[in-house]
């Protein structure tokens, strides 16, 4: 036999367990961590279109607390082979309740997942896969970067080396019926003596060995307050690698509002729509429309939904930027950069709300690079511009039931008239055109993405 043929079956069918089963008492929020929106999207369902991406043939056993089935089934609707089961009072309880629902049709292998780790990826569920074909145990670990100390009574007992010393993660693998045995022999009065599924296995198969995968330190459970602003920022991370070259572009007959579109980064998107199939009206100051005047931005909606019978899209690409230090202007001049930059923002979603809702369409505003960090000689047009993406993000949350996507771009030193009238020196070598920004903010907008930060 060859040394890495294993005396047990292959695994050949896979069920994947994702465990949604908690209360989430450590995170100060009304809701269970598992139904936070983070991106638009729960970390339920985006744990588990890591999971079902991966092999949407498997079997997906989703966990939940028995008052939140429902909710669950509704956030999962469009998941037709979903199987919900209500779990128990700890995390190993509800593994249990996974496990029984699946002896009465066991696959061979079982991998097990926390719903609050939503960066799960492709390649750690495919090296745990693959090390079920050779192993009976597989977790995902990754080394810890801090001293680890033993403590008795208030002191240090010791310092262990750090070699060999993991920070485990999920999924966790198993072939399906040692786990299922394991637990069986450990008993429902002892579950709450282990942390993890692992632990489990060990205790009754202290011959078994685990193998152990390499995990990401991106692969990240979301436990406090302090995880929600990490996960934030990692999905914005992965939204600014967005790579528009591999987004089709597909948008012909659709409806576009563009505000700010005679201009510009806004008349290149128009014509980008225009010329790939789509339908564009553009507004401007220049057609009658300031956006500092919600009367104006909802004659404008009402117009372009009348003469197109319609919006799919909304795009704002409207800024005004005048340079000085605040001690120095004067507050017509704030109030003014603050209602074009931001305040007009809200009054273009709040009336395009309605019609985006009948068409389940997208609203794309724009930010700036400089929302990350404010800048000194524009500190109200920086200001505003980061408020847009807390907007972008907490809208796409709030119309995520209505199946509207918002998602914001941020296009790096573009060469436009605004740009050029506040810094006149810049080589203009070094800014983006018009057109490159619209091409991306086009391709954006025939993706099903939302709640995204878009870096160009």
């Amino acid at each position: 036999m060859h040394p890495l043929t294993p005396h047990w079956p292959v695994p050949r069918s896979v069920a994947f367990v994702l465990l949604a089963g908690g209360q989430g008492l450590r995170l100060n929020q009304d809701t269970p961590k598992q139904f936070i929106r983070v991106a638009g999207k729960s970390l339920l369902e985006h744990s588990y279109a890591a999971l079902h991406g991966y092999d949407p043939q498997a079997r997906m056993v989703v966990v939940v607390p028995a008052d939140a089935v429902a909710l669950a089934k509704k956030l999962l609707a469009h998941e037709e082979s979903a199987e919900f089961v209500i779990g128990g009072d700890s995390r190993q309880a509800s593994t249990w309740a996974a496990l029984k629902h699946l002896g009465a049709d066991p696959p061979d292998s079982v991998v097990i997942h926390d719903a609050a780790r939503p960066f799960l990826s492709a390649q750690i569920i495919h090296d745990v896969v693959q090390a079920l074909e050779q192993h009976e145990a597989v977790d995902v670990a990754i080394p810890t970067a801090d001293t680890i100390i033993v403590e008795r009574d208030g002191y240090i007992q010791s310092i262990p080396k750090r070699n060999h010393i993991y920070r485990g993660q999920t999924p966790q693998g198993f072939h399906f019926q040692p786990l299922l045995r394991s637990y069986r022999e450990v008993g429902e009065s002892r579950l709450a003596d282990f942390t993890d599924d692992c632990g489990i296995y060990m205790d009754c198969n202290p011959m078994g060995r685990v193998r152990i995968v390499k995990g990401s330190s991106e692969n990240i459970k979301i436990t406090e307050d302090l995880d929600m602003v990490l996960a934030d920022e990692l999905f914005r991370t992965r939204a600014s690698q967005w790579d528009p070259e591999k987004q089709g572009l597909n948008v012909r007959n659709k409806r576009a509002l563009i505000f700010g579109g005679t201009k510009g980064i806004g008349n290149a998107i128009s014509r980008v729509l225009q010329e790939s199939g789509a339908t564009a009206y553009e507004a401007s100051r220049s057609t009658g429309c300031d956006i500092s005047d919600p009367d104006q931005v909802a004659d404008t909606v009402a117009r372009a939904v009348h003469t197109m019978g319609g919006l799919d899209f909304v795009v704002n690409t409207v800024g005004l930027l005048e340079q000085g230090a605040l001690g120095t202007q004067t507050m017509d001049v704030i109030d003014q950069l603050i209602r074009v930059n931001l305040s007009g923002a809200f009054y273009i979603a709040k009336t395009s709300l309605e019609p985006l809702r009948a068409s389940r369409g997208m609203l794309l505003n724009f930010s700036s690079s400089s929302y990350s960090r404010g800048r000194a000689q524009y500190t109200p047009y920086s200001a505003s511009k980061a408020a847009i993406v807390n907007l972008t993000q907490g809208l796409a949350d709030e119309w995520a039931d209505d199946g509207v996507r918002v998602n914001c771009l941020v296009p790096g030193r573009t060469d436009t008239a605004m740009r050029r009238s506040n810094f006149a020196e810049e080589a203009e070598q070094t800014l983006l055109n018009p057109f490159q920004v619209a091409l991306s903010a086009c391709k954006l907008l025939s993706s099903d993405l939302t709640g995204m930060v878009v870096r160009v």
